[in-house]
């Protein structure tokens, strides 16, 4: 239970760290139109680094969102359910879904960030071209730790149906 907690606490602290990011990406956004419409001196720069910041923003939230189960999901029939029946389908179809197409995504994402360094990737999208292998790490290593979370979103569930309760301490609902 204490490496569950200790990955619970780095996970929450990583999204609580990312929620200031959204205030950088805002400025950069501001800065830029500021500097294009009011002064006519559009940067070469904010278009990359909001598109890197926001996928920063993404990647490393997703965790949190769900050590904190704000997934979205159709509750139609799952909100109806009783809690053992909700963590069933949840431990029977992670592995089935939620690891496979995370496990490929993990596994090309730090194929990439390799690759990435092997080469010098440099964006192609604005007239900037920064390099792109901090970003190809953060993205490998935001979908590392969204396997982190998922590992132990799993191992949870398992320890609730084995034991028919949830610690108070690691009740996320």
């Amino acid at each position: 239970m204490g490496i569950l907690k200790g990955l619970d606490y780095l996970v929450d602290r990583t999204g609580r760290v990312m929620a200031w990011l959204v205030i950088l990406i805002i400025l950069t956004m501001t800065y830029e139109v500021v500097s294009r419409y009011v002064f006519d001196t559009p940067t070469f720069w904010s278009f990359d680094i909001t598109y890197m910041l926001g996928a920063v923003l993404f990647l490393f939230s997703a965790p949190s969102v769900l050590l904190h189960r704000g997934h979205v999901r159709v509750d139609l029939f799952y909100a109806r359910f009783s809690t053992k029946l909700k963590t069933l389908i949840d431990v029977v179809l992670t592995p089935l879904l939620f690891f496979p197409a995370l496990g490929i995504l993990t596994h090309q994402a730090w194929r990439a960030a390799f690759r990435a360094l092997e080469v010098g990737e440099t964006s192609m999208f604005g007239i900037w071209e920064p390099t792109t292998i901090p970003l190809r790490f953060a993205i490998a290593l935001g979908f590392s730790l969204l396997s982190l979370a998922g590992i132990c979103w799993f191992l949870r569930g398992i320890l609730l149906l084995s034991t028919r309760k949830e610690l108070a301490e690691d009740s996320h609902d």
